[in-house]
C-alpha cells in the first residue's frame, strides 16, 4: 500500500478516537443546524445556497482546527524525526496527513446532508444538482484549507500558533471575494479571481467549470508542496 494511505488511514482512526475531533465536528454541525433551521423553517427558503455560504464561512475556523496539529503534535511528541528515519518521502507524510484531513471533512460534510434531505421532503423547487455541485465546491474548498491549514502546522511548534497562521492565511483568500465595497471596481475585479468565493459561486448555483476544479487543486498542491519544502529544510537544519 502507499505509504501516504497507511499513514492517512492511521491518522483518520486515530482522530476518530479523540475525544477532540467530535467536539470540533460537533460544534460545527450545531451552528450549522442553528442557521439552517432559521432560514429553511423560519424564513421558508428551500434552497442550499445560504448554508454553503454558511459553512464555507465556518471553513475558516474549522479546517485550522483540524490541521492546527497535524505537524506540530508530531513535531512536539518527537515522533516526527521518528517518521523521517523510515524509508518514506516527506509528501509521504504531507499527503498522508492531507488525505486524514481530508476524509474528516467529508465525514462532517456526509453529516450534514441531512440538510437537504430535509429540503427535499418538505420544500418545493428543490435542485438536487445545484446541491450535489455545492457539495463538490465545499469539497474543493475544503481541499484547499487543508492544505494551507498543514502548512500553517509545519511552520510553527506550537499548535495554537499554527491554528492562528492557518485562519489568517485562510482569511486573506476568503476576504479577497468581500472587498468589493472599499476597493475601487478595477483592483477588485483583479484580485476577486483569487478569493475562494469567486469559484464556489458556479457551484453554489449549480454550474462546475473545471477553471474553478483547476483553480482549488493548484492552491492545494502549492501549500501542500510549500509544507513538504518546510519539512525537508528542518531535517536538513538537523542534519547539520
Amino acid at each position: 500500500m502507499n505509504p501516504a494511505l497507511t499513514i492517512a488511514r492511521k491518522e483518520y482512526q486515530l482522530a476518530m478516537r479523540n475525544l477532540s475531533t467530535y467536539i470540533v465536528l460537533g460544534i460545527f454541525l450545531i451552528f450549522t443546524g442553528f442557521y439552517f433551521g432559521n432560514t429553511a423553517f423560519k424564513v421558508g427558503l428551500a434552497e442550499l445556497r445560504g448554508i454553503f455560504g454558511f459553512m464555507h464561512t465556518l471553513f475558516l475556523f474549522f479546517i485550522p482546527a483540524l490541521t492546527m496539529g497535524s505537524i506540530t503534535r508530531e513535531r512536539h511528541s518527537g515522533t516526527l524525526e521518528l517518521i523521517s528515519t523510515l524509508p518514506i518521502r516527506r509528501g509521504h507524510i504531507i499527503w498522508g496527513k492531507f488525505l486524514a484531513a481530508f476524509g474528516l471533512l467529508k465525514t462532517v460534510l456526509l453529516l450534514s446532508l441531512v440538510y437537504p434531505v430535509l429540503v427535499l421532503l418538505f420544500g418545493s423547487g428543490f435542485d438536487i444538482g445545484a446541491a450535489l455541485s455545492g457539495y463538490l465546491g465545499l469539497l474543493c474548498a475544503g481541499a484547499a484549507y487543508i492544505a494551507i491549514g498543514i502548512f500553517a502546522s509545519s511552520m510553527s511548534d506550537n499548535q495554537v500558533l499554527a491554528f492562528i497562521l492557518g485562519l489568517a492565511i485562510s482569511a486573506v483568500f476568503y476576504l479577497l471575494g468581500h472587498l468589493g465595497s472599499i476597493l475601487s471596481s478595477t483592483l477588485f475585479t483583479r484580485l476577486e479571481f483569487f478569493g475562494f468565493d469567486y469559484h464556489l459561486q458556479s457551484f453554489f448555483k449549480g454550474v462546475i467549470d473545471t477553471r474553478d476544479l483547476l483553480y482549488f487543486a493548484v492552491v492545494a498542491y502549492i501549500f501542500a508542496l510549500l509544507a513538504q519544502m518546510r519539512l525537508q529544510a528542518q531535517n536538513l537544519a538537523q542534519e547539520k
